[in-house]
């Protein structure tokens, strides 16, 4: 275990041990099943005095399969070709956008619930009932910090009529 005044310490989850993660850009390209431990291993977020934030794409789930031969590429088009730049929280932390090539698009909502992975404390992010169209109001996002200044969550899949989801990919924001 790494003294508590050194970059990085550790946290069990389990019978794992999860890093305390002190950089986003240290996730982009990280397995999915890494960024759900560290995930798992996060807290609560407020989004109270977020405001803008510089998002980063981190990993596809439906490529977790294949994630050595895909890393390369999912990690280049999250550092350089992702259209995504991150959110634009509002009202105090109740509402907000994702900034998508410069323009404040897909609005959300936000409000603290139980995680539809572990059923633990998050942020919630819902898109439905916004006016956002098909497919992003069958869209989800969860949020939590897992390290100073550094949020990580799923993009969910909302099965219709139902409360199934699907993780679909990992994403991260830095606070500025």
């Amino acid at each position: 275990m790494q003294s508590p005044s050194s970059e990085t310490s550790t946290r069990s989850r389990g019978a794992r041990t999860v890093a305390t993660v002190t950089s986003l850009d240290g996730l982009v390209g990280g397995h999915p099943e890494a960024l759900r431990d560290i995930y798992l291993s996060g807290a609560p977020c407020d989004p109270v005095g977020l405001g803008c934030t510089r998002g980063r794409l981190l990993a596809f789930e439906p490529l977790a399969r294949v994630h050595l031969l895909v890393r390369p590429l999912v990690a280049g088009v999250a550092r350089s070709l992702s259209p995504w730049e991150g959110k634009d929280f509002e009202s105090g932390g109740t509402a907000g956008a994702n900034l998508i090539l410069g323009r404040r698009t897909l609005r959300f909502r936000c409000e603290a619930g139980s995680s539809r992975l572990d059923g633990l404390p998050t942020l919630l992010l819902s898109h439905d009932g916004l006016d956002n169209a098909w497919p992003g109001d069958r869209l989800a996002d969860e949020l939590r910090e897992v390290g100073p200044g550094v949020l990580l969550g799923p993009l969910l899949w909302r099965e219709s009529r139902s409360h199934d989801v699907t993780p679909i990919l990992w994403w991260g924001l830095s606070k500025t």
